[in-house]
């Protein structure tokens, strides 16, 4: 059985999400169903939310995230 799960996200963020997920061939309601799987068979989040972002670190600091969150879901069982 299944849930119909609604939050408020900006329009735009959405659509670019939206983008990036089709572009990796999924969809951004997989995406949420992969963060919550991960979510409760670590009990934390599956990744690290950076503490102290400065604006002229984003591209390096999406770069770095991106990479982690990623092989952090490479090394997770049970997909």
């Amino acid at each position: 059985m299944t849930e119909i799960f609604r939050c408020r996200i900006d329009r735009k963020l959405l659509a670019e999400a939206t983008r990036v997920a089709e572009q990796i061939g999924t969809t951004p309601g997989e995406i949420v169903w992969m963060l919550f799987t991960q979510l409760v068979k670590r009990r934390e989040l599956p990744f690290t939310p950076p503490a102290n972002r400065h604006q002229a670190d984003d591209d390096l600091v999406n770069v770095v995230r991106r990479n982690r969150i990623w092989r952090d879901l490479d090394d997770a069982e049970g997909w």
